[in-house]
């Protein structure tokens, strides 16, 4: 009965706090938001990260600030845009969840909040995995058995938000020009990499091992075969892309649940390196990566792993999770005003995804997976006109139901 009662009481927690994310800039210095000692920056050292000693005070990010998302949801998304120095949260604050981004200037260090729309639907905040392009500042994401995107990449996307502090964006939901080629039924958990401006599906329906389905970003086309990366099963998990200079990164992580093994993608050769794991994945975990290591933040515990890419060692850095808890610092309210509804353009080709320009490219590379070019007869991707009504992206479960468990494993006492 008492294990049971602290399996509650740790449910509670849980849920009363959320899950944090960890991400990494250009320089590689490391941040974690939403940890029980609030938001850190760590720095490029892989040592540091790695300490069995607290970090300086001055490394800690203040929870009061302005904007900043309250990381109380279960299925929170960071996102670093390399060209514009911008951390990117998506729903991390149940208040909004995916009908807003939170932003964090990492050279002003303030947060900013982008509202969002949806034409015609909101994704759901439960299921959702979601990532940022490299090169287009368009964060792609995956929900309810179907692909959406925020704004495109001609000009409505983040790289407006310096010029335009009220800045607003948009979800699309039909966008992409050729079908979908699996039945999204049984695709309870996604999971997709980013690599060569392309993304990759596994756990999917329809896939043998090792194969993966693929969605070209800068046309919005399914690949409609599968392609294979090798041999390994098909596992519900989670993906980081290894940053690869100022380049559309080819590498990306893709981490099961079970963290028995990391599976290093490599999209332009079409191969996979598996290397072991960090022993335990899953939900409560996030990751972050540099071009030589793999970093592993746990939302329970405040530690940090680090999985070295080329040697394969595993260092595990439990000094950051000395640091004082900040949960009671108070934090600005701030409402999501829907008084300024986003303005789409009326001519269905204006919102269209832009073709790669010469310095924005896909996969070229005769051994890479699909062909850069768009299918036949394909000339611009068509934008509906927005909906009147739009859906809510749900919730995480209830604190309350978790404490009124430990209420009745009390009174059993």
């Amino acid at each position: 009965m008492l294990l049971l009662l602290a399996l509650l009481l740790s449910e509670a927690l849980y849920y009363a706090h959320g899950i944090g994310c960890t991400i990494t800039d250009s320089d590689s210095n490391l941040y974690i938001f939403g940890a029980p000692y609030g938001d850190v920056s760590l720095g490029p050292s892989q040592s540091d990260w790695t300490s069995s000693s607290a970090p300086a005070g001055q490394s800690q990010i203040p929870v009061s600030l302005a904007n900043r998302p309250s990381f109380d949801t279960s299925n929170p998304t960071c996102m670093f845009a390399p060209f514009l120095n911008l951390i990117v949260a998506l729903n991390a604050d149940k208040s909004s969840g995916v009908k807003a981004l939170h932003v964090f200037d990492l050279n002003a260090r303030v947060w900013n909040l982008v509202p969002l729309t949806a034409e015609p639907e909101f994704p759901g905040g439960d299921d959702l995995v979601a990532t940022l392009d490299h090169d287009t500042n368009v964060i792609y994401a995956y929900s309810n058995g179907k692909i959406f995107c925020i704004g495109d990449a001609d000009k409505d996307n983040l790289s407006q938000l310096s010029a335009n502090g009220k800045l607003s964006l948009y979800w699309l939901s039909q966008f992409t020009v050729t079908p979908q080629p699996f039945d999204c039924s049984g695709y309870t958990k996604p999971v997709f990499g980013q690599g060569t401006n392309h993304l990759h599906f596994f756990n999917a329906p329809g896939l043998k091992e090792g194969e993966a389905w693929v969605f070209v970003v800068h046309y919005a086309w399914w690949q409609p075969t599968q392609q294979s990366y090798g041999s390994f099963p098909q596992l519900p998990g989670q993906s980081v892309y290894i940053p690869f200079g100022t380049k559309a990164p080819p590498k990306f992580a893709y981490i099961p649940d079970d963290g028995h093994q990391v599976l290093l993608v490599d999209t332009s050769v079409n191969t996979t390196n598996a290397i072991s794991g960090f022993g335990e994945s899953g939900p409560n975990f996030r990751y972050a990566a540099t071009s030589q290591s793999l970093i592993q933040f746990s939302s329970v515990s405040g530690k940090l792993k680090v999985l070295d890419l080329i040697t394969g060692n595993l260092v595990e850095g439990s000094g950051v999770a000395l640091l004082p808890n900040t949960a009671s610092e108070a934090k600005p309210k701030v409402e999501i005003s829907s008084s300024e509804p986003v303005k789409l353009p009326s001519d269905p080709n204006a919102g269209a995804v832009s073709q790669p320009s010469s310095t924005v490219k896909a996969a070229q590379s005769p051994s890479a997976i699909v062909t850069s070019m768009p299918p036949p007869n394909v000339s611009a991707v068509q934008v509906v006109s927005p909906a009147k009504n739009m859906k809510d992206s749900g919730g995480v479960p209830l604190l309350a139901t978790s404490l009124l468990l430990v209420f009745f494993a009390m009174l059993l006492l």
